[in-house]
């Protein structure tokens, strides 16, 4: 067995520990999937992690976190959900090292929301139903459908729903305590885009991959692995002869993300396997490689999408994106809570429609020139606004709305209204350049800050006595 790469397993807990659905280690179906009945729920296929899960009793204390527990089920729930993530990607882990990486996630979580509680960042019940509504819509479900799917798996509801409210914690925290303090300086956007322009670098920044797949057991022997290899090579076959990727996947791939047309998600393409860096590196999207071997079986991955940031540093352009904003001065008339708590509200009944976020903007906002214009302040580059209102657009997709985002001066709500390509010049590429080394620094930053956190808070596992 390959020893446990941990970026990567970080990335799997991403994926099984985050994104609400992945979080409670759901394998959720869209409703668009051929079915009769309502989108039926898979379970984790069994894996190395299923022979810890069974060693601990359901209703067991695995830990507790300041005034919460982390029980047996929930954790082994997410352990098999992480390491059939691992598996689809080739990779493996020990089972005990698995779960305490697990574990140690899941404290983690507790103890940010905790904090983030203590320390006065609320989630209303409107955000919280909005962001159900959008995690069903993601899946092409309604909220009874996923209610109805988190349930069959044993999951209650209102865990759910807690653990979807930890999340939204969590990423205001993040904002408001580690984003908005991060910096660049001119000399390092400088020293960056020399090492841009002076070497062909591997993938940096977000990567999107699909992958069909066909597993080797563990010990197979030579028929065996000559099966797997016709059968992986008669799907590449299908697709150097024109065939779509996604019906490829569909028919011939055995990963559980299969029924998706191979889709394995996006992320930081340090967390993937390096295997499948070096595979997909010249690749342009769309692209697909030749067979690849790993411990699991073979592979052909297709590169769906690459680094948008990065790429446009080199080719010269980047995403823009539409912004409108409310803007409330901090002063001696206003304390930074209560502008917190009032856009806050703003917020809530935008989600509602009991309001328009423009005709707002007009009536509330403080900064006069957006105001006017409905709060719109046109077309920006990442790297333009404040690193705390990039960090939130990062975290858009059109239409939506930014918690409040809390500066020195003032306190601001977004909403982005549309993304689009545009070329950059030598200004505008700096500031691409310095959204890079913002995110790098923050992720940094944040890192030391769960630490941080996680040493102030009173944790005890199950056997210890302290």
């Amino acid at each position: 067995m390959r020893t446990m790469n941990k970026s990567l397993v970080a990335s799997a807990l991403a994926l099984a520990l985050s994104g609400v659905a992945a979080a409670q280690g759901l394998q959720l179906r869209a409703a668009s999937a051929p079915s009769m009945n309502a989108p039926s729920i898979s379970a984790p296929a069994p894996s190395a992690a299923d022979d810890t899960a069974v060693q601990h009793d359901s209703d067991g204390i695995a830990a507790v976190v300041g005034n919460e527990v982390i029980t047996d089920y929930d954790l082994d729930l997410r352990t098999r959900a992480a390491a059939a993530q691992l598996a689809a990607q080739g990779e493996a882990a020990t089972p005990q090292a698995l779960r305490q990486q697990v574990l140690d996630n899941m404290i983690d979580q507790l103890a940010l929301a905790q904090y983030a509680r203590d320390n006065g960042i609320e989630v209303s019940d409107t955000t919280l139903q909005q962001a159900l509504k959008q995690t069903a819509a993601n899946f092409k479900l309604d909220v009874a459908q996923l209610r109805q799917q988190v349930e069959a798996q044993g999951m209650s509801w209102s865990e759910y729903q807690a653990q979807l409210r930890r999340e939204i914690l969590i990423a205001r925290l993040r904002q408001r305590d580690v984003a908005s303090r991060v910096t660049v300086s001119d000399q390092e956007i400088s020293q960056f885009l020399a090492r841009q322009r002076s070497q062909q670098q591997a993938p940096q920044g977000d990567v999107t991959l699909a992958q069909i797949f066909v597993p080797l057991a563990t010990g197979a022997d030579a028929a065996q692995v000559a099966a797997a290899r016709k059968r992986i090579d008669a799907a590449l076959a299908l697709l150097r002869q024109g065939h779509d990727f996604a019906q490829v996947a569909k028919l011939d791939s055995a990963g559980a993300e299969a029924r998706d047309g191979g889709l394995l998600g996006t992320r930081s393409a340090q967390d993937w396997p390096d295997t499948f860096i070096e595979a997909i590196r010249g690749l342009r999207p769309g692209q697909v490689t030749g067979v690849i071997r790993s411990p699991a079986g073979f592979h052909i991955l297709k590169l769906v999408a690459e680094p948008s940031a990065a790429a446009a540093t080199a080719e010269n352009s980047a995403m823009q994106a539409q912004v409108r904003e409310i803007v409330l001065n901090i002063g001696a008339r206003r304390s930074r809570d209560a502008a917190v708590k009032e856009l806050d509200a703003v917020r809530d009944a935008v989600l509602q429609h009991r309001i328009d976020f423009a005709t707002k903007a007009r009536e509330i906002s403080q900064d006069i020139d957006s105001a006017r214009r409905g709060g719109d302040i046109g077309w920006v580059l990442p790297g333009e606004l404040p690193p705390a209102l990039d960090s939130a657009l990062d975290h858009l997709n059109p239409g939506q709305l930014s918690s409040p985002v809390a500066l020195p001066d003032k306190v601001v709500l977004l909403q982005l209204v549309d993304r689009r390509e545009h070329p950059l010049d030598a200004r505008q590429e700096r500031a691409v350049a310095r959204n890079i080394l913002l995110q790098q620094k923050e992720r940094k930053e944040f890192a030391d800050f769960v630490q941080d956190v996680r040493a102030r808070t009173y944790v005890r596992l199950a056997g210890s006595d302290s």
